[in-house]
């Protein structure tokens, strides 16, 4: 009961404990980003939001519709194809100037090079590259066309710019700030700025700067960078405003929180100016062509009008020796370019994510819901109720998640949730599991009182053979008692008499459990045992008669280390007797003792008590004898026998032991038996001069004397000779 008090008492205290860690990590969700991950709680939250993050990226994989094509861009893509026909890398300027004539004839509309132009190229003619590459992108951005070259940021120090040229003001971001209010500054590299004959052409910049989660996936794209408190788009938000010529704000509410108001819509940045990128795929669904294919077609090629007509180009390398290839959430290997394609679909369809406030409200109800339900569950007690509701539940969180949450830029914290739902059961699961524990510990620490320690070990592997509290069982019971014991005790001080009873009760109990045998109860002197219960083992009246032979055999040996102590022998009688039996836990809730009850039981009691009248150790019941196997037990009749409170005889046998002077002597046995078959059939004469000559064998064989003087009785008294004349009635127990 205790241990069920404390493990009941522990249930709720530990899943309340896991659902607060899973709320508090829901919650805290929106700021785990910015957490100093340092030390052992650091650590831990790191990996909890990697374990989330990604099981949101495999559930997101799902959303990708591989039958879609953007519309509104095109790759074209410096690939391992193109640097193998142009046989040159880096590429040179003047194929970039040649590659903007063909795009401008084709009528694109945005080009955004994913490509550093940092330093001057080599001049080996009469115009240089860079110089030609210029003139190519003020010829394109000619009629409202535009080209973004990209740059990086950079925090304070030597490889950072000063101040942003005063080119970069063109495309300054509106802003909407609460006093005191600023993004994460930094600054611009110095580096990785395109040269300033490109920057003079007026062309647009976009910087491309981007770090990965903790686990290395480029999950966030940079959207706006705050350099002097004036804040600049990246290529990919500066190429979506060309294109679309949609003015967005930048709207910031404290370090923490801002947002990007886009036609009334809005989209969450973090205080680093950084959006979660909502992907909707690769290569596969954004339109790309190689830049050598590009550069061999003719002018008024249909298929490359077609393609690039008032569309959003990006130029970036796929190629695997470029270098830009980096771990996302549906690629491992993705060509950084597509992020910003991603970004510009992103922010030209409003594909954005909902609020994290939103979503991070409906994951606290779905935990909170699954939570009651499993309370309500769990009380039921059933394990495999248990372990099918956590499925159902788990299956149902990702169906709903699937069917309108993932497809709506919901992002539910499924893996908290789960994390939640799994560790209650698994705490559940623990704490029945201790229990039962527990409770096979205190059984075993019950039974190995008076069952023998192979039964324990059995009854624990399949309880369901344990049958309690008042079972009918077939069963042997065995009595024993020491003869004369309150004389042996009125001769023994009390450390004596206790030392001596130590000494015989142990060596006969081992005996009881080494035959598969089961203590009932020390009365005084006397030993009751049973076999056969709880556990059926067989042969139970096989192995109850061997233990009473052992027990007999051993006694000698007993008797021996009480001479040398100077102590009185103990001679025993054994009563043994088999058949059904009430078995179990008798007594009240408080006390109770393991114990067997019913007729059986009595007339084993009364067999044991009449060894003393037969002048034998050992008598089994007629009903005990039949159960054995004789090949190695030799047994004696003795009498048939009405006891005390019975109407019908029952036939008592004695069992004849190593040291028996019948079982060294067979030969007096088969003498014995002889009379005693002479004596049922009424030949007294015959009968009586058999056992006159086993009595000058052994003058001390009381059931031999027994029977000799009924014989000699009937022989004198013919008329005393009845139907049963071979039967006793016993008046006393």
């Amino acid at each position: 009961m205790q241990i069920k008090f404390i493990t009941r008492s522990m249930r709720p205290l530990g899943m309340f404990l896991i659902f607060t860690f899973a709320a508090c990590s829901i919650f805290g969700s929106i700021f785990m980003r910015d957490l100093d991950n340092s030390g052992f709680l650091g650590t831990f939250l790191e990996y909890t939001v990697s374990f989330e993050n990604r099981f949101y990226d495999f559930r997101m994989k799902d959303q990708i519709d591989p039958q879609f094509r953007s519309k509104e861009q095109v790759l074209v893509k410096i690939d391992d194809y193109s640097l193998q026909k142009l046989g040159v890398w880096p590429i040179p300027r003047t194929v970039h100037a040649h590659m903007l004539g063909k795009l401008k004839s084709f009528g694109a509309q945005v080009v955004a090079f994913d490509i550093m132009f940092p330093e001057k190229s080599p001049n080996y003619g009469p115009e240089s590259p860079d110089s030609i590459f210029a003139n190519a992108i003020r010829e394109f951005q000619t009629d409202g066309r535009r080209v973004f070259l990209a740059y990086t940021i950079a925090a304070e120090g030597e490889e950072a710019l000063k101040e942003a040229p005063i080119e970069m003001l063109n495309d300054a971001i509106v802003s909407r700030n609460e006093p005191e209010a600023d993004l994460l500054p930094s600054k611009i590299a110095r580096y990785t700025f395109p040269i300033t004959e490109l920057v003079e052409t007026e062309t647009g910049l976009g910087f491309i700067s981007s770090i990965e989660d903790s686990d290395g996936i480029f999950r966030r794209y940079p959207l706006v960078s705050n350099v002097d408190t004036i804040y600049y788009g990246s290529l990919g938000w500066n190429t979506f405003e060309a294109y679309t010529g949609d003015k967005t704000t930048v709207s910031i509410y404290s370090d923490k929180t801002a947002d990007v108001e886009l036609n009334g819509k809005k989209m969450e940045i973090s205080y680093t100016g950084e959006t979660k990128l909502r992907y909707i795929g690769g290569e596969q669904q954004f339109p790309s062509v190689s830049l050598f294919d590009l550069m061999e077609a003719s002018d008024d090629d249909k298929r490359m009008k077609e393609l690039f007509e008032n569309k959003i180009v990006f130029v970036g390398s796929t190629a695997v020796g470029a270098h830009d290839l980096r771990p996302s959430p549906i690629d491992s290997k993705m060509p950084g370019v597509f992020a910003h394609m991603n970004m510009v679909h992103m922010l030209t369809n409003q594909y954005f994510f909902k609020s994290t406030n939103d979503s991070v409200t409906y994951s606290l109800i779905f935990l909170f819901i699954g939570m009651i339900l499993f309370f309500f569950v769990q009380h039921f007690g059933n394990a495999f109720l248990d372990a099918l509701y956590i499925v159902a539940i788990i299956g149902l969180g990702l169906w709903i998640d699937h069917k309108y949450f993932l497809p709506e830029g919901y992002e539910l914290k499924l893996f908290y949730c789960f994390f939640c739902f799994i560790s209650c059961y698994s705490w559940n699961t623990f704490l029945k599991f201790y229990e039962a524990s527990k409770e096979k510990k205190q059984i075993r620490g019950t039974f190995a009182r008076y069952v023998a320690p192979t039964i324990v070990d059995e009854m624990l592997k399949d309880p369901d053979k344990l049958h309690v509290g008042g079972t009918k069982m077939d069963i042997t019971c065995l009595f024993s008692d020491v003869r004369d014991f309150t004389k042996i005790s009125e001769g023994l001080s009390a450390t004596e008499l206790a030392h001596s009873l130590n000494i015989y009760m142990g060596r006969m109990t081992d005996i009881v459990f080494d035959t598969k045998g089961t203590l009932d109860k020390y009365i005084g002197d006397a030993i009751v045992a049973l076999w056969g219960a709880p556990l059926p083992i067989g042969n139970h009246a096989q192995h109850a008669v061997e233990g009473a032979i052992k027990m007999m055999d051993v006694l000698p040996e007993i008797n021996e280390t009480f001479r040398n102590l100077g102590r009185p022998e103990f001679l025993v009688g054994i009563g043994l007797n088999s058949g059904e039996c009430s078995v179990g836990n008798m007594g009240s809730e408080r006390i109770f003792s393991y114990t067997a009850l019913g007729d059986n039981m009595n007339l084993g009691a009364r067999l044991e008590s009449l060894c003393k009248h037969y002048g034998a150790q050992i008598l089994i019941s007629d009903m005990t004898l039949e159960r054995l196997d004789l090949t190695h037990i030799r047994t004696r009749p003795i009498d048939k026998v009405i006891v005390k409170g019975k109407s019908t005889a029952v036939g008592v046998h004695e069992v004849l032991y190593s040291h028996h002077f019948m079982t060294l002597d067979p030969e007096c046995l088969s003498f014995y038996l002889t009379a005693y078959d002479l004596f049922q059939k009424k030949n007294f004469e015959a009968a009586m001069a058999i056992f006159d000559q086993i009595l000058l064998a052994n003058e001390n064989d009381k059931p031999s004397k027994r029977l000799r003087d009924l014989c000699k009785k009937y022989l004198l008294s013919p008329e005393l000779v009845t139907d049963a004349f071979d039967v006793t009635t016993m008046l006393e127990k």
